[in-house]
């Protein structure tokens, strides 16, 4: 499946809810690992749990997941 994403440029979701925390670490480190871009999402549903953006960053940065490989750090299209 992370091939198929990778291969389409279609971007895997780095899940911050607390409970959620998706995908898996093993998972995440051999989507990391093919070279697939990634989503980080909230999945908020009042404001405050915007505060769980943190986390996501976190998780990204640990498995090595830069920037440049996150779509929601880019400018919005014109």
């Amino acid at each position: 499946m992370f091939s198929a994403c990778r291969d389409r440029g279609v971007a895997v979701e780095i899940n911050c809810r607390p409970e959620r925390q998706d995908p898996p670490d093993d998972l995440l480190l051999l989507a990391a690992g093919i070279g697939c871009v990634f989503a980080i999402d909230t999945d908020a549903h009042a404001p405050g749990q915007l505060d769980w953006l943190d986390s996501g960053c976190s998780r990204a940065e640990q498995f090595g997941i830069g920037p440049d490989r996150v779509i929601n750090t880019r400018a919005a299209p014109p």
